[in-house]
């Protein structure tokens, strides 16, 4: 559970909403825990849980897959009575560098031991067809997505827009079609100072050889003065460039859920994204949507958000904005950004899963084989 780290903020949020509540005792079993007020037992590998007398005693386990780790093989062992997966999905192998396709392949391969969970909580609608698609039983798939309550809210009308800010957020990697959104800036064909392009993600755990793939791109086309690295930031630097951003690029090519999205539409972003996966559900109609893969059809949907914004922010409650749910104003925008991410709210995620887990542990106390 570290810093930074999508399924890992997703795991201390399980924490958080069930450690609130005083029916809960709540214990996280991992390798490691970058959160002091989680409380936390080491655990390195699936003899280290399955020998723990706190996991044997629990009611219930919850265990967040989105990669391959011994531990989720407690699944096929003893254990709690109740066991949940939170199913985040896997990266396909085709979307990865050629370092890490064999860990991709061992995660894929160990998507089946989740047969043997009492239930399935997938982030997306998008992961839920995932499981479908495997033969997993629908009567154990639930859809309980993330929660996303940062930053905090901005609107997209008192944004200052000269020049356009576009902003990307999240891991370095030839999966998130960075390389597709570098060269999609050189065919915008927009003035120069136009649009700045900022890139935020961890670069410590990116793959040098993309890195400099990236930067060669950079360098190729023109851009040193458009794009720019932030590197690793923190949360306050991660709010002060959304809450600038008048537009989240993300031409992903794989996204299970795509927190920042949603982190996006709360700062008043709109989002510019590929049609992969999840991407178009999280973006719900409310920013502009391409063929995954299109980089033509990225600049051109890139070019024509730099150019209509400034109007569409000056004459806020006039219908300027084109999205794909139609020419839109941006104070309606903002409503309906505001409306949709209200979705992950914390209270709303927590409750959900707070109902589930005591049903599924009053109906296990109940039941005459337990």
């Amino acid at each position: 559970m570290v810093r930074y780290d999508a399924i890992s903020l997703a795991a201390r949020d399980t924490v958080r909403a069930l450690a609130g509540d005083p029916r809960f005792e709540v214990r996280h079993f991992g390798h490691v825990c970058d959160f002091p007020e989680v409380v936390h037992r080491s655990c390195d590998d699936v003899s280290d849980l399955l020998l723990d007398p706190a996991y044997q005693a629990a009611d219930a386990a919850i265990f967040h897959f989105g990669i391959e780790h011994s531990l989720f093989n407690a699944l096929l062992a003893g254990g709690p009575p109740v066991r949940i997966v939170c199913f985040h999905n896997v990266t396909p192998a085709r979307f990865v560098g050629a370092g890490d396709v064999p860990v991709i392949v061992r995660s894929l391969r160990q998507i089946e031991i989740l047969r043997h969970a009492d239930e399935i909580w997938a982030v997306s609608a998008t992961n839920a067809q995932e499981l479908l698609a495997r033969g997993f039983n629908p009567t154990r798939i639930r859809i309980i997505p993330l929660v996303v309550e940062d930053p905090a809210r901005a609107e997209l009308v008192n944004k200052q827009f000269e020049p356009v800010q576009v902003l990307y957020l999240g891991r370095v990697a030839p999966s998130k079609g960075l390389h597709d959104l570098i060269a999609a800036v050189s065919q915008t064909k927009l003035p120069r100072g136009a649009v700045r392009v900022t890139i935020a993600g961890n670069m410590a755990w990116s793959d040098p050889g993309y890195l400099s793939r990236l930067r060669g791109l950079i360098a190729q086309y023109d851009l040193t003065e458009v794009v720019h690295f932030a590197g690793m930031i923190d949360d306050a630097e991660r709010e002060r460039l959304l809450h600038a951003a008048h537009v989240l690029a993300i031409p992903s090519y794989h996204e299970g859920f795509c927190r920042p999205v949603a982190e996006g539409l709360r700062a008043g972003c709109v989002p510019l994204v590929y049609d992969a996966y999840n991407l178009p559900h999280i973006a719900a109609g409310l920013g502009r949507v391409v063929p995954t893969g299109d980089i033509g059809a990225f600049a051109a949907a890139m070019a024509d958000l730099v150019r209509t914004l400034p109007a569409a922010i000056e004459h806020s409650t006039e219908p300027l904005l084109l999205l794909d749910r139609g020419p839109t104003s941006v104070t309606a925008f903002s409503d309906l950004a505001q409306r949709h991410t209200a979705n992950f709210a914390f209270k709303t995620v927590g409750d959900q899963m707070r109902d589930r887990l005591l049903q599924l542990t009053t109906w296990s106390r109940c039941s005459p084989n337990s």
